[in-house]
């Protein structure tokens, strides 16, 4: 009685339990948001498909049917009978002759105003093909004739980690198999083999994305050198930058988003802006929403941060590498950066200039692009001016030309001079990554081991800092080797005594070598050279072929590294504007 007595009680208690678990609401929101209306199948669906009087297989999560047939079977005439819920249709109609040998079969189920479509797929034992491929609930379509399989997934699946599962008939065997996560960035293939040992069939199945709510381009003009923002997908964030006396109460931005989405304000509506932030809403074809917070802001550049380049703006540099080059600064010195055009490039340009990149790449040549004949003798000695004056000196890519008329690297009167620059329009194959060699015998002078150049890179194995990784690269060696100058050194070649040579006698430090340059004392790879005679500038020179500002042109190669190369050059210009 007393445990009947106790267990009452708890009746109040289990309500209340049930109560709170029904009424709790689990709140999840992050950027993205959707929704999915789904129809009421119940009605309008295939409850038997028999082939040859024998029930096939039915999913009807991904409305797909597979049937295998005996070996040798003719499956370009085979009868199927259907059983459907009470007043559905089906067409094909049950009771007919269907031809599935030149693959799936559409079948289309109507009740009640809903109708579904269930793809059939039938099949002879031995008979090496894939009936069905789905990924998730992602149904492929598959051409047996050019064995080509397409699929479709949400832009939120992880495209290098997809486990797609299909259906072979009986008799056969396949690689990869089913089930086995695989990277689609590229095509697939597939094999199938038939139990017969001898007879096969491969398919490559492309997988599709849908892409995701961004905004691609910002713009407030449809000339290319119009203010473009910075957009930041991550962070969900654009950044305008205008000179000062520009109005922000009335602006008009252009807006260009992914494939398939809308935009809310539209493209062509003027906002103000000079309250704050607006915010923006992009919507994907999926329905998903990703809101952006839209600032404008007048910047008056102390100029301090300068890139230099034959283009009237950075927007319209026509080299990918070269232009990456210059949206990276015009990003992340926002407030200190100047862009020069080689034609206005003048003492007066660089009168507040404490960093100036010289950098660019080029194909087939290695003239700074968008001039009709590279950068002229006039503009550098703008430059070797500017530099003997005390300015600060970034000198890498197909900019070390300019380093043999400057004539800051010399011991006595022999000027050292660059022994590279690959012009070919492609790269090559290359599975190593690149980078900044350390010593693997010789300690280090201090200076060298722990130069600030080299703070917060991720550092690889021996001393070792990769810079560079993608499996394609273009390979742009600029190395500056000491073999070719023995005339004007005392100590063997590659030795640690010519590095300590090479450095007292050009008031230099010699931080790293690279790839091809075997020691400290083979060459130039990552310099940094100090004010010495007329040349009061630092000079900061990077000769390495692992430097690629962008991937844009590289085979859809990544590269893991490429934030080591932009923490070189953070270290590289905070160096020279605290000089």
């Amino acid at each position: 009685m007393k445990n009947i007595s106790k267990l009452f009680k708890m009746i109040p208690l289990l309500f209340f339990g049930i109560a709170i678990t029904l009424f709790t609401v689990v709140g999840c929101e992050d950027g993205i948001k959707f929704e999915d209306n789904v129809p009421d199948y119940t009605y309008s669906i295939i409850r038997d498909f028999k082939v040859n009087g024998q029930s096939a297989a039915i999913n009807h999560t991904n409305a797909v049917i597979t049937y295998t047939l005996p070996a040798g079977t003719n499956i370009s005439s085979v009868p199927v009978e259907i059983t459907l819920p009470e007043g559905a249709t089906v067409e094909p109609a049950s009771g007919t002759t269907v031809d599935f040998s030149k693959g799936p079969v559409i079948f289309t189920v109507s009740n009640n105003g809903i109708s579904r479509k269930y793809t059939a797929t039938v099949a002879a034992y031995g008979s090496p093909m894939i009936m069905s491929f789905s990924i998730g609930e992602k149904v492929g379509t598959i051409n047996q004739t050019t064995g080509t399989i397409e699929i479709t997934v949400g832009s939120q699946e992880d495209i290098t980690k997809l486990t797609p599962l299909y259906i072979i008939p009986g008799g056969t065997t396949s690689t990869p198999q089913s089930g086995v996560a695989q990277d689609f960035t590229s095509p697939v293939k597939y094999t199938v083999v038939s139990n017969d040992g001898f007879t096969g069939k491969s398919y490559f199945v492309k997988v599709t994305q849908l892409p995701s709510p961004f905004i691609s381009s910002f713009k407030t003009g449809t000339d290319i050198c119009s203010v473009t923002g910075i957009v930041d997908n991550t962070l969900s964030t654009v950044t305008l930058d205008f000179p000062s006396g520009t109005n922000l109460s009335s602006i008009t931005p252009i807006i260009d988003v992914t494939a398939g989405s809308t935009i809310s304000p539209a493209t062509g509506v003027a906002k103000n802006f000079s309250n704050g932030a607006v915010n923006y809403t992009v919507t994907s074809v999926e329905g998903l929403t990703k809101t952006y917070a839209v600032t404008a802001r007048i910047i008056n550049s102390t100029k301090k941060v300068a890139f230099v380049s034959g283009a009237s703006c950075v927007e319209s540099i026509t080299e990918p590498d070269t232009k990456a080059a210059a949206l990276w600064l015009k990003q992340n010195y926002a407030e200190d950066f100047v862009y020069i055009q080689a034609s206005n490039l003048s003492a007066q340009a660089l009168a507040n200039t404490k960093v100036l990149l010289l950098y660019w790449d080029n194909v087939g040549t290695q003239k700074m692009p968008d001039t009709a004949s590279g950068i002229t003798s006039a503009q550098i000695q703008v430059i070797t001016d500017y530099y003997k004056a005390g300015g600060g000196l970034i000198v890498e890519g197909f900019g070390i030309n300019l380093l043999d008329e400057i004539g800051r690297i010399k011991m006595g009167s022999v000027v050292f001079q660059n022994n590279g620059g690959n012009t070919n329009p492609v790269g090559g194959q290359n599975l190593d990554a690149w980078g900044l060699r350390g010593t693997y015998s010789i300690a280090f002078p201090n200076a060298a081991a722990n130069h600030p150049l080299l703070i917060g890179l991720t550092k690889g194995s021996t001393d070792y800092y990769p810079m560079n990784n993608a499996k394609y690269k273009e390979d742009r060696n600029f190395g500056i080797d000491f073999g070719a100058y023995d005339s004007s050194f005392t100590k063997g070649q590659c030795s640690e005594d010519r590095a300590l040579e090479f450095e007292a006698a050009t008031n230099s430090i010699l931080i790293r070598w690279y790839e091809w340059l075997d020691a400290r004392g083979c060459g130039i790879g990552l310099a940094e050279f100090k004010p010495q005679g007329a040349f009061q500038g630092t000079m900061i020179v990077n000769t390495g072929g692992w430097l690629e500002w962008s991937m844009a042109d590289n085979n859809g190669a990544v590269n893991d590294y490429q934030n080591n190369i932009y923490r070189l050059h953070k270290n590289a210009i905070e160096l020279l504007l605290n000089k």
